[in-house]
């Protein structure tokens, strides 16, 4: 699939989040975005180690599939769509909250 193909937009929000979150104390917010944060991490360096185990042709797109490839496509695609979710959040906080680096 083309991406030139396809409707994507600039932004991505996800309305559950802003609804769900809707009322809550800033603090709150604060705290689900902190969790969101350290989860995105997680998954973050989860996607790299399984990026960095590929045999070289996979990553450099000379192959594709198989077990090993698809285990990191799905880390990759879990990974990118809690930072939607993180994102959303963000802007709900409206601030990015400080935090250890770890």
């Amino acid at each position: 699939m083309d991406l030139k193909d396809s409707a994507v937009s600039d932004t991505c929000e996800l309305r559950p989040v802003i609804g769900l979150t809707d009322g809550l104390a800033p603090a709150d917010v604060e705290t689900l975005t902190v969790n969101a944060i350290r989860l995105h991490r997680q998954l973050l360096d989860k996607a790299d180690q399984l990026f960095q185990a590929l045999p070289e042709e996979y990553r450099t797109g000379k192959i594709t599939g198989g077990v090993q490839h698809l285990e990191y496509i799905e880390a990759m695609i879990e990974m990118h769509a809690q930072m939607s979710a993180l994102n959303t959040l963000l802007g709900v906080l409206g601030y990015v909250p400080k935090m250890a680096t770890n």
